[in-house]
This record gives structure tokens, sequence and C-alpha cells, in this order.
């Protein structure tokens, strides 16, 4: 038979041992969460190269096939002589030389130099691109002789285009008329052209040539 005495020691020591598994007791861990992952950065969207314009009246890039940035020949100009009634114009990073020709009833002509690498495209091609300058369609090839002629530069041979529009782009205004001399050096070719109202180019040839005939490399 369990005595008061006894019955009081078997509770004190259950409430011991309740209370040493309570410190016993380890804190339930949580999963942790993971970082969450960074995406890549975006690489930056290529930008398409800027092909500087050729100016009005020289070899354009389509059919020549394009001309990288900054195509034109390098090297310095050639010495020449200007005539005293040229005036200097605009010039640009594709042109070398820029000269305005003012003549009477508002008629004007522009002359530009230029030079490019190797051929820019043959002779054939480089013409059919000048009349389309002046609205004048595409010749064949055998019909290049009617129009060229050979011109010598201070020992080198050079050619001379000339041709003219079939009708004036505006009422009351003269047909267009241009003038080009292709003088190969050094696997450059250089452009010196002369375009305009026909009466005062036709007026201003013997001076455009002798201002083509006047380049010294």
């Amino acid at each position: 038979m369990v005595t008061k005495k006894q019955s009081v020691y078997c509770v004190l020591l259950a409430a011991a041992m309740v209370a040493v598994g309570c410190n016993n007791s380890q804190p339930i861990s949580q999963p942790s969460t993971p970082p969450p992952q960074q995406q890549p950065a975006a690489a930056p969207t290529a930008q398409a190269p800027q092909v500087p314009a050729l100016p009005p009246g020289h070899p354009g890039m389509g059919a020549m096939g394009a001309l990288p940035p900054g195509a034109a020949a390098g090297g310095p100009n050639p010495e020449w002589s200007v005539p005293k009634d040229w005036v200097v114009g605009n010039g640009s990073a594709m042109r070398r030389a820029t000269f305005v020709v003012k003549g009477s009833d508002g008629q004007g002509a522009e002359v530009v130099v230029s030079s490019f690498p190797g051929d820019v495209g043959g002779l054939v091609a480089n013409i059919n691109r000048w009349r389309g300058q002046i609205g004048l369609g595409p010749i064949a090839p055998d019909e290049v002789s009617g129009i060229t002629s050979d011109l010598m530069v201070n020992g080198a041979k050079a050619t001379v285009v000339d041709f003219k529009a079939d009708s004036a782009p505006q009422d009351k205004m003269p047909p267009k008329r241009m003038i080009v001399v292709t003088i190969p050096h050094e696997g450059n070719s250089w452009f010196f052209k002369i375009t305009g109202d026909a009466p005062l180019v036709e007026a201003q040839k013997a001076t455009f040539l002798e201002f083509v005939q006047s380049v010294k490399f």
C-alpha cells in the first residue's frame, strides 16, 4: 500500500523528469529559402554601322557594292590651279574639293573632286550611275566609245565622259550636262566632274579641262 509520503515523492519525480525533457528538447529547424537566382544581363543590341552617303554626282553605293565607312581613298590632294571665277563650295568627308561656277540668267554648275580605291565598279557602271543622276537611262558597253575620249594629264592617260540630258527637269530651265574626267593613280580612281546647266557647262568645258590638266600628283 502506497503511503502519502510515497505519493508526494512520485509526483515530484515525475515533475522533475518532465522539466528535464523540456530543457533537452531541440528547436525545430525551418528549411531555408534559397536566394533568388539573378538573371544574366541582356547583351547589348548591336548597332548597324553608319555608312556615310556619297555626295551628289559621285558613284552610288548600290550598284557598285556597299562601300565601307571611310572608303574614300586616303593621301593628300594633288596640286592644281583653280580658275579665278570658281568659288570654293561646301566640302564633305567624301569630297576632296568643291567649286561653284555661276553663269548668266541664273545658270550654275558645280565642280567636285573625289577619289576612291580601285576602279569603283568599272567605267560602264560609273557612266550609268552618272547618267541616272541627270535623268538619263543606262547605255550598253558598246555605246561607251560614243561619249568618251582620252586626255593626257601630266603623262597619265585619263578618260573624259561627256553627256547631256535629253530635256530640262523644269520649265524654262536648260537641260543638265555632265563632264567627268577619271584619272587612275596608284591604285585609286580620281574623279573630276562638272555638272550643271548645259549652256554653262559648255562655256566652262575648256576651263574645266585646263583645270584637270593642271593636276600634279
